[in-house]
């Protein structure tokens, strides 16, 4: 049977041949392997922790647009949730897809998080920014622990460090301790996209 016959098959009994449980258990499976929390993903989704939590246990059979939802929150192909090959467990917790990443829109900031790194558990957190024209962290510089360093796929990049302005274009790259104030901003007039690099993971 194709992919495509599968989907189509799932699209009329989202379970299919596979029990609640079975596939509770797959979703609790794929979430812990991204170090995700049970609210994180229900947030994501946009339903509450205790039925995420009953469709993990198997006491609630989730809808399909729920099943696609949480998938695409914790960053899995959906048909992976049913497929008898061991090839997504091999990669949990260790490869992104294409395409399945973990994604955060800022909406009116004009930026993008998409997650590269698979989980937040250890002490790298890796991401590509998108950032609009004018798009940044805002106006007001901030400050947390570690360090952070990162290298400007494509545009411009106006960075702020200590109030001291670096004005960096596709190649340029940075590392500062992330104590010292600082923001971030696309200062030109086309898209610019940032491999960014965070120690310890940062929300």
């Amino acid at each position: 049977m194709s992919l495509l016959d599968t989907e189509a098959r799932l699209q009329s009994d989202p379970s299919g041949d596979m029990d609640d449980v079975s596939l509770g258990e797959a979703v609790r499976r794929a979430r812990k392997s991204r170090g995700l929390s049970l609210q994180v993903v229900a947030d994501g989704v946009g339903i509450s922790t205790g039925l995420l939590s009953q469709i993990e246990r198997g006491i609630s059979s989730p809808s399909i647009r729920n099943l696609r939802a949480i998938c695409d929150v914790i960053g899995i192909p959906f048909l992976s949730l049913f497929s008898s090959d061991d090839a997504t467990s091999r990669e949990a917790g260790m490869i992104v897809r294409a395409g399945h990443r973990r994604t955060v829109d800022f909406g009116d900031r004009g930026m993008v998080k998409s997650f590269v790194s698979a989980h937040d558990e250890g002490a790298l957190q890796v991401m590509e920014l998108v950032l609009s024209p004018g798009g940044g962290s805002g106006d007001d510089p901030y400050t947390h622990e570690g360090e952070e360093c990162g290298l400007v796929l494509a545009g411009r990049l106006e960075l702020w460090v200590d109030d001291i302005r670096h004005l960096l274009a596709e190649g340029d790259a940075f590392h500062f301790e992330s104590r010292r104030p600082h923001r971030f901003r696309n200062a030109g007039a086309d898209e610019t996209r940032v491999l960014w690099v965070t120690t310890p993971p940062v929300w």
